[in-house]
């Protein structure tokens, strides 16, 4: 009986897979092609997704450091103009010759100072 007997039980049993196998198709498998062209989509997209955030973010970089170079748009600065100083220079003459004595008095003047506290009497 190890031969397929077509009037047998395995006759019977091949014949209900040949009409199973018979009355459906085939699953449709992908081509190798398809699957390729497709994984090189993704991974184009994926590249220009990454290469557009890191644009964006360099650009984000450069104008911020650009506004920060900006004269007078730091927060560090006051909102209030400044007044550019002047050159340093030697005070003017004050018509006295050298030598002679000057407006500045020679001795301080003395400054009243307070005495060293007192204890109360007992």
């Amino acid at each position: 009986m190890d031969d397929w007997d077509e009037h047998g039980e395995d006759g019977r049993v091949r014949g209900a897979f040949e009409a199973i196998l018979d009355g459906s198709r085939e699953p449709a498998l992908p081509s190798v092609t398809d699957a390729a062209v497709a994984g090189g989509r993704r991974i184009r997209r994926r590249r220009t997704a990454v290469s557009g955030a890191a644009g964006a973010l360099v650009a984000a970089v450069l104008t911020a450091g650009i506004v920060a170079a900006l004269p007078g748009t730091g927060t560090d600065r006051s909102s209030v103009p400044s007044v550019p100083l002047a050159p340093a220079s030697p005070p003017p003459p004050t018509g006295t010759a050298p030598g002679s004595p000057s407006a500045v008095p020679s001795e301080p003047s003395t400054v009243p100072t307070p005495g060293p506290p007192t204890s109360p009497a007992p």
